[in-house]
Protein backbone atom coordinates (compact mmCIF):
# COMPACT_ATOMS: atom_id res chain seq x y z
CA UNK A 1 0.00 0.00 0.00
CA UNK A 2 1.11 3.18 -0.70
CA UNK A 3 1.07 6.45 1.55
CA UNK A 4 2.33 10.22 0.84
CA UNK A 5 3.39 12.71 3.08
CA UNK A 6 4.35 16.57 3.00
CA UNK A 7 6.59 18.07 5.87
CA UNK A 8 9.17 20.23 7.10
CA UNK A 9 12.97 19.58 6.11
CA UNK A 10 15.93 20.94 6.58
CA UNK A 11 19.44 20.25 5.04
CA UNK A 12 22.64 22.70 4.08
CA UNK A 13 20.27 24.63 2.24
CA UNK A 14 18.30 25.72 4.82
CA UNK A 15 14.58 25.12 5.35
CA UNK A 16 12.45 23.29 2.96
CA UNK A 17 9.44 21.21 2.14
CA UNK A 18 9.87 16.85 1.30
CA UNK A 19 7.06 15.09 -0.26
CA UNK A 20 7.81 11.72 0.02
CA UNK A 21 5.82 8.05 -1.49
CA UNK A 22 6.18 4.79 0.72
CA UNK A 23 5.27 1.62 -0.94
CA UNK A 24 4.73 -0.13 2.35
CA UNK A 25 7.27 0.75 4.84
CA UNK A 26 9.93 1.98 3.03
CA UNK A 27 10.41 5.43 0.66
CA UNK A 28 10.04 4.87 -3.45
CA UNK A 29 10.22 8.46 -4.25
CA UNK A 30 11.16 12.20 -2.39
CA UNK A 31 10.93 15.56 -3.79
CA UNK A 32 12.66 17.93 -1.60
CA UNK A 33 12.13 22.01 -2.24
CA UNK A 34 14.59 24.86 -0.60
CA UNK A 35 13.39 27.87 -2.22
CA UNK A 36 14.33 28.17 -5.87
CA UNK A 37 16.30 24.40 -6.00
CA UNK A 38 14.26 20.83 -6.29
CA UNK A 39 15.43 17.59 -5.94
CA UNK A 40 14.17 14.34 -6.49
CA UNK A 41 14.80 10.28 -6.00
CA UNK A 42 13.39 7.55 -6.21
CA UNK A 43 14.02 3.52 -5.93
CA UNK A 44 15.28 3.06 -9.78
CA UNK A 45 18.16 4.73 -11.31
CA UNK A 46 16.98 7.84 -13.89
CA UNK A 47 19.50 10.20 -15.11
CA UNK A 48 16.40 13.03 -14.44
CA UNK A 49 16.63 12.18 -10.95
CA UNK A 50 19.86 13.87 -9.83
CA UNK A 51 20.82 11.84 -6.74
CA UNK A 52 19.05 12.81 -3.91
CA UNK A 53 19.04 9.85 -1.34
CA UNK A 54 15.83 8.88 -0.58
CA UNK A 55 14.82 8.58 3.15
CA UNK A 56 16.38 5.74 4.50
CA UNK A 57 14.34 4.83 7.65
CA UNK A 58 11.64 2.89 7.95
CA UNK A 59 7.68 4.97 7.46
CA UNK A 60 7.20 2.84 10.86
CA UNK A 61 10.28 4.55 12.49
CA UNK A 62 9.93 8.15 11.13
CA UNK A 63 8.27 10.97 13.20
CA UNK A 64 5.07 10.81 10.21
CA UNK A 65 1.94 11.18 10.99
CA UNK A 66 -1.75 11.33 9.61
CA UNK A 67 -1.20 15.31 10.14
CA UNK A 68 1.26 14.96 7.44
CA UNK A 69 0.02 12.71 5.10
CA UNK A 70 -1.31 14.01 1.38
CA UNK A 71 -3.60 12.61 -1.27
CA UNK A 72 -1.45 10.58 -4.18
CA UNK A 73 -2.55 13.67 -6.85
CA UNK A 74 -1.05 16.03 -4.58
CA UNK A 75 2.43 14.04 -4.75
CA UNK A 76 2.16 13.57 -8.40
CA UNK A 77 1.61 17.06 -8.97
CA UNK A 78 4.42 17.51 -6.91
CA UNK A 79 6.63 15.00 -8.66
CA UNK A 80 5.40 15.78 -11.89
CA UNK A 81 6.75 19.99 -11.50
CA UNK A 82 10.01 17.92 -9.92
CA UNK A 83 10.48 16.04 -13.58
CA UNK A 84 9.91 19.39 -15.51
CA UNK A 85 12.13 21.39 -13.03
CA UNK A 86 15.06 18.74 -13.33
CA UNK A 87 15.18 18.70 -17.22
CA UNK A 88 15.04 22.20 -17.72
CA UNK A 89 18.69 22.21 -15.73
CA UNK A 90 20.08 19.48 -17.74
Amino acid sequence: MKLYFKHEAESDLGMGIAYIEFDGDWASRQVEIYGDKWFLSNTVYHPETRGLALCDQPLSETCLGTEHEISESEFELVWSEALKKSMLNN
